[in-house]
């Protein structure tokens, strides 16, 4: 509808505070475990995002497919080592009923995360046209469901062997994995370093095709050069921003920014869409055969 800027507006400021705390937190474990200079680093992902944008949808796309099977391979072998040395704790605290907050806070809390991460389904849509129907569309959702809640599922299991000391520490897994194996730590760095720099240019590559969209509503298009061009300096911008500090400024109205996406995306979605969709499929299926 004619509102279409609020939603462009909330997605850009909620991917400019992920995009900027990514950037800055990818080029910071370089500097940390390697000894690579923070601004070397931070040079060598917005090369990497720059590149893959000018090599186009087929190099992001097996960018993202490599990272995300790498990803869980390492999740079940640090979820295996977690489990096998601190199980018993876990099962012990859960039985305990170790709690924090009420049930209702717990609600509220999930609920918001889930509108946090609704930006992310932003970029996703303009690589939907892999699925060919229906039925393509309700695997890949069960596959995704399946994959996040399942992952989200074991790793409370594991958090749980910690609870109530894991609550203090800023990373987690960080602290965990030094606690269980180092080759285990330097797995999980590498991954989550590849898995920033994936996530960042889903984020910025969301940018770029809403760029691109509006363009082509005046004729015009962009090449791969102003694409690789744009997302550069779409990371650049973003990590700068959060070495100044305007993105910690932003970022303390990050729960807002949940709500906001809750108004603007999550409810048009429900009730509108739903409804578009159900009059064109009714509308599909009332059609004469040719």
């Amino acid at each position: 509808g004619k509102a279409w800027i609020a939603l462009d507006i909330a997605y850009i400021v909620l991917a400019w505070i992920v995009i900027a705390v990514i950037g800055a937190a990818a080029a910071t474990i370089l500097e940390d475990m390697v000894g690579i200079p923070f601004i070397v680093g931070a040079a060598l992902i917005i090369a990497i995002v720059g590149l893959l944008h000018f090599f186009g949808r087929k190099a992001m796309e097996s960018f993202w497919v490599v990272g995300t099977v790498g990803l869980y391979i390492m999740y079940v072998v640090i979820w295996a080592l977690t489990l096998s040395l601190y199980g018993g704790r876990s099962l012990a605290n859960i039985s305990a009923g170790a709690t924090q907050g009420s049930l209702t806070d717990a609600l509220i809390d999930g609920f918001r995360y889930t509108l946090y991460n609704l930006c992310v389904v932003i970029p996703v849509l303009s690589h939907l046209d892999r699925l060919r129907d229906t039925k393509d569309s309700t695997i890949s959702s069960l596959i995704a469901i399946t994959l996040v809640y399942g992952a989200a599922f074991v790793i409370w299991l594991c958090f749980m062997a910690f609870y109530p000391e894991i609550i203090k520490w800023p990373v987690p897994w960080y602290e965990i994995l030094k606690r269980v194996s180092p080759w285990a730590l330097g797995l999980y760095v590498f991954w989550i370093f590849y898995t920033l720099v994936e996530t960042g240019l889903g984020m910025v590559h969301g940018i770029v095709r809403r760029i691109d969209a509006q363009l082509r509503t005046f004729g015009k298009q962009m090449t791969r050069l102003h694409e690789a061009i744009i997302a550069a300096v779409i990371l650049a911008v973003s990590i700068v921003t959060a070495q100044v500090g305007i993105v910690a400024l932003v970022a303390k109205g990050y729960g807002t920014m949940a709500w906001i996406f809750f108004v603007v995306y999550f409810v048009p979605i429900v009730t509108v869409g739903i409804y578009r969709i159900r009059q064109a499929t009714t509308k599909a299926v009332g059609a004469p055969s040719s």
